[in-house]
């Protein structure tokens, strides 16, 4: 194993372990039950570690080395998967296909909803201005994936950039295709259908009326679409009472 990455004359475990004592550690272990490795790092100490390293012109080498995976079984903290995605949402973007190689490279490694959901493109509006084709075709795959968050991640990411004119129709009939059974699978479908709804009604309701989804994933999307404030009294009504009886 070669020295490992420093910043601040110090390693990325000594950083983390150093903002555990700043943290939560029970309440985040309670959010992430049987994942292990979990210190309760706040996400704003995170995102602080983040820039720190981007700025420092040197996360090409904190990159190398967080994909070789050669941390040692006790320091495979969570906290170090999350700061690898949001490392890779500040860097710039010189090599697009680079970057989607170091963007899988980190898929893989996802074990939580909070490491996956914790991720955001550097630069979305310039990235999607010059290469939103290619990221529609990145992102798409990951819905039929075998894997748990690769299918989460998917649904989160094309949630996050193609909610909109061009990819509504689309995107509907995609996520109505996802097939996985996991849980977090199931409560990112219901969040993204949710999201669909609030920008896109007209499309996205004959999917609820037709009842189309599973049922667990309906109601839970029309649990969310009734919690937001920017749906009027009378349509929750209406959602309301397209409720499902579900199994499970």
């Amino acid at each position: 194993m070669s020295s490992p990455y420093r910043i601040d004359e110090r390693s990325i475990t000594e950083h983390l372990l150093e903002l555990a004592q700043q943290g939560n550690q029970p309440f985040t272990q309670r959010l992430h039950p049987y994942i292990a490795g979990v210190l309760g790092v706040r996400l704003s100490d995170l995102r602080a570690l983040a820039r720190r390293i981007v700025r420092s012109g040197s996360w090409p080498a904190y990159l190398d080395e967080a994909e070789r995976g050669e941390r040692p079984e006790e320091e495979d903290f969570m906290e170090a998967r999350t700061l690898q995605g949001l490392v890779l949402g500040m860097l710039p973007v010189n090599d697009f296909s680079d970057y989607l190689t170091h963007l899988s490279r980190w898929v893989r490694v996802i074990h939580s909803w909070s490491v996956c959901d914790s991720f955001s493109l550097p630069q979305p509006k310039k990235l999607l201005r010059e290469h939103g084709p290619e990221l529609w075709a990145f992102f798409l795959p990951y819905l039929q994936h075998s894997g748990e968050y690769e299918v989460r991640f998917g649904i989160v990411a094309l949630m996050q950039y193609f909610i909109d004119d061009e990819h509504i129709d689309e995107l509907l009939r995609h996520y109505l295709a996802v097939s996985h059974e996991g849980y977090y699978v199931r409560m990112a479908l219901a969040w993204a259908i949710a999201e669909c709804y609030t920008f896109y009604p007209t499309e996205t309701h004959p999917y609820l009326a037709e009842k189309r989804f599973e049922p667990w994933v309906h109601n839970k999307a029309i649990q969310k679409i009734c919690e937001s404030r920017r749906i009027d009294p009378d349509t929750k009504t209406l959602l309301k009472a397209l409720r499902v009886k579900a199994s499970k």
